[in-house]
């Protein structure tokens, strides 16, 4: 970006105006750090916005971002994974899970993976997500230790809770351990004002437990 004059380059802009100030080309341009020779990083940043959207650019191949002058199969990596990290955190960004339906879309990342994982939603009392956790399970079954779950909820001053997990094999429906560790947590949760709203299996599709079992939601 050195070619760019002084007061117009993004780093210093960011530093003077704050980085709100800048545009979605001046942001990439602070990653992507520098251009070709007859183009500089900005202008390059421009020309791919001008085509995509910043919200495209995780969907769009390596291959299309390389025809633009100037772009290396590096520098469209980290176009892709910049664009990515803007799209996952504004998903996380107070986001609301009021539904089933809702729990599936944030939840189907997990149906590809071969180790099962608990995913835990901690929400506001407007359905609002406060933070998201994953945890490690065994393939047969998730552990996770009620009283961490709690403590982060507490910490948070989460109002509920989601759960979810995937089952590696397809099982649809919760296990008897599923329906037991579901209870526990929801018992212990009860005097401390923490409603556990669902607790969503994931095999062949997403079932809820709330309406599939009688745990009492």
């Amino acid at each position: 970006m050195k070619d760019l004059p002084e007061s117009e380059r993004p780093r210093e802009r960011l530093e003077s105006q704050g980085v709100e100030s800048l545009s979605d080309a001046e942001v990439l341009a602070i990653i992507l750090r520098t251009g070709t020779q007859g183009l500089n990083v900005r202008e390059m940043c421009s020309n791919i916005l001008s085509e995509y959207d910043f919200d495209q650019l995780p969907d769009v191949s390596v291959e299309a971002l390389k025809d633009f002058e100037g772009v290396s199969r590096v520098k469209a990596g980290q176009l892709k994974a910049a664009a990515e990290l803007g799209r996952r955190m504004q998903r996380t960004s107070r986001r609301k899970i009021e539904n089933l339906s809702d729990v599936r879309d944030e939840t189907e990342d997990m149906l590809h993976l071969n180790s099962e994982v608990l995913r835990v939603f901690y929400l506001s009392a407007g359905n609002e997500v406060l933070a998201r956790e994953d945890v490690d399970g065994g393939v047969s079954s998730v552990s996770f230790e009620v009283e961490e779950v709690l403590r982060e909820a507490v910490r948070r001053k989460a109002s509920g809770i989601i759960l979810a997990h995937n089952h590696p094999s397809g099982r649809d429906g919760a296990t008897d351990g599923d329906i037991r560790t579901t209870r526990r947590l929801m018992d212990a949760a009860e005097p401390l004002g923490i409603e556990v709203l669902d607790h969503v299996v994931l095999g062949s599709s997403a079932v809820s437990m709330r309406e599939s079992t009688d745990l009492g939601f």
